[in-house]
């Protein structure tokens, strides 16, 4: 492989890609909270009395807006799999 400075459409793609990236990990955190306060800290806090039963109703809410996050994760993982051919035009070898 011969070093060769990238272009500015390289780092622009290269700026994008890691967008992207990043913006996948915030979106498998916030689906990830919301999965555990749906599925953990409202049932429990409602069986210790810190929280009214009537709490107990907005489980399916956290629920919903975590299978949105899910669903955002993977259009957000086909995008940088798209992107990620900007890689493949200043290294060639992945695997190593």
């Amino acid at each position: 492989m011969d070093p060769a400075p990238l272009a500015n459409t390289q780092w622009s793609d290269i700026g994008s890609l890691l967008y992207r990236i990043w913006l996948m990990v915030g979106l498998v955190v916030f689906m990830a909270t919301n999965v555990l306060i749906g599925h953990i800290f409202i049932p429990s806090l409602v069986a210790t009395s810190h929280l009214p039963s009537g709490i107990q109703k907005t489980r399916p809410a956290f629920y919903a807006i975590a299978a949105v996050a899910a669903i955002a994760v993977v259009f957000v993982l086909i995008q940088v799999i798209g992107l990620a051919d900007v890689l493949d035009t200043f290294w060639p070898d992945y695997w190593i």
